[in-house]
Formats: C-alpha cells, structure tokens, sequence
C-alpha cells in the first residue's frame, strides 16, 4: 500500500506545521507586496526562509518540506489573484471626495446660466463615474420657492474627458467615461427660471469599470 503510505506521511504533524509556517510566511510575503520596495523584501525573504527550511530537514523530509512548500504557496497566489481581482473589479464610493471650487464640499449655489467647476481626486482609478445631482430651493430663493420640481430646472454635466455635456433633471444620474484619471474635474451649469437660486448637490459619486 505505497500510496496510502504517503498519504500518512503527507498528513503527518509535521507536515501541517511545515504548511502552516510557509503559509504565515508567504501571507506576510503578499502583504509586503502593498507597501514600499516589498515585492523585492517579500521575494527576498520567501527565498531565504525556504532555503533554510529545506537545508536544515532531514534529507527523508525534504519532499515533505517541498509539498508543503508548494501547497501554501497555491494557497496564498489563489487569495492574493482573488483579492487582486476583486480590488480592480469593485466599484469606489467617491461622493464625499467631490469638491467644488470655492468650496470645501460637494454643494454649491447657483442661479440660471451660472456655471460651477468641481474636482474628485482618488487613490483608486476606473473606467467610469456615475455621478448624480441632488437640486434643492436655497434659502435667498425667496420669490419662487418651488424652484426644484419647476419643470424648467436641470443641470448641464460637462467632464474634462467628456466635453459633450449632458443635461440632467433633478435627482437623475449620468455615467461618463474618465480613463483611470485619478484626478477627475467637471462642471455643471444651472439651467432654471431667472429668480430661481438653487442648491446643487453631490448626492452620488461611484467609479467602477
């Protein structure tokens, strides 16, 4: 029964020690991997670490140590390839990162015809934003007060990447490419009656691919 003689061996104590080790090691490896200079110091040490544990075995262990080895190893590239999947697949809350210029938030107000510059600045880039506007009566709004739900209130969205601009009702959101930029500005421009002073508001800001 050779085979069942290795299986034996293969679930030894000192296998699952053996294992348990390589995967603390190659786990500490891939998180290195996020910080300065540590895929060269994750490397580095994997190597050191696994040459000493094969020299200092018993020459009968060493395809113990190696199996071992090799099936943490697997175990850490298929969760480090998951999380890198997931991390570049995941869409990014970005609305409170949205600031318009003059301000330190993502509202501000404007009458007709008045436009408003804005910038979102993210560590995280992707493909898209869908960004929605949220418009409301501001309080100097004081000879129409009802301004929101005035059919002649909307805004127009123009993104350095997309110079097209896309007129939005109130409450709707757009989605515009934006090519990884991890610096993203914009504008919008107040479409309502002449005494109308309204609120623009960042309501929703997602990138994602």
């Amino acid at each position: 029964m050779p085979n069942l003689e290795k299986l034996k061996k293969m679930a030894s104590r000192r296998f699952f020690w053996t294992f348990l080790f390589f995967l603390c090691v190659f786990g500490f490896g891939a998180w290195l991997f996020a910080v300065q200079s540590g895929p060269e110091i994750a490397t580095i040490l994997s190597l050191v670490v696994s040459t000493i544990a094969l020299i200092a075995s018993p020459s009968e262990s060493r395809n113990s140590v190696w199996i071992a080895l090799a099936s943490a190893f697997l175990v850490v590239a298929a969760g480090a390839l998951g999380y890198v999947l997931y991390d570049n697949l995941r869409s990014v809350n970005v609305t409170a990162n949205v600031r318009f210029d003059g301000t330190s938030e993502g509202t501000t107000e404007l009458v007709n015809d008045q436009a408003a510059t804005f910038v979102i600045a993210t560590d995280e880039s992707r493909d898209n934003l869908t960004i929605g506007f949220e418009i409301t009566d501001a309080p100097a709004s004081s000879r129409i007060q009802d301004c929101r739900t005035d059919p002649d209130t909307g805004i127009s969205l123009k993104l350095d990447s997309q110079p097209v601009a896309i007129r939005l009702p109130p409450g709707e959101s757009a989605t515009v490419p934006v090519h990884d930029a991890r610096e993203i500005h914009g504008a919008v421009t107040m479409h309502a009656r002449q005494e109308c002073r309204v609120q623009v508001h960042v309501a929703s800001a997602e990138l994602h691919n």
